[in-house]
């Protein structure tokens, strides 16, 4: 598993961010007095990088995501 990203966003709010077995996993959590949550949501990576591709105009970025699944 490879951590991209854990950020506090505040004294209660955070996020973390992997990639594990291709996928993406955002991993958003609440900490306060009285309640925990953490809840994980998992994104095929490829699926994510074609929403990706399909967002931003133009051809030049198609083939850069092109190399990152073909790494994948």
């Amino acid at each position: 598993m490879t951590e991209l990203v854990n950020q506090e966003i505040s004294k209660e709010l955070g996020f973390e961010l992997k990639f594990e077995d291709k996928q993406l996993i955002l991993i958003p959590s609440f900490d306060s007095k009285g309640v925990d949550v953490k809840m994980e949501i998992k994104v095929s990576a490829e699926y994510f990088l074609d929403q990706l591709a399909a967002a931003i105009p133009g051809q030049i970025d198609n083939t850069v995501i092109d190399l990152l699944k073909a790494a994948i």
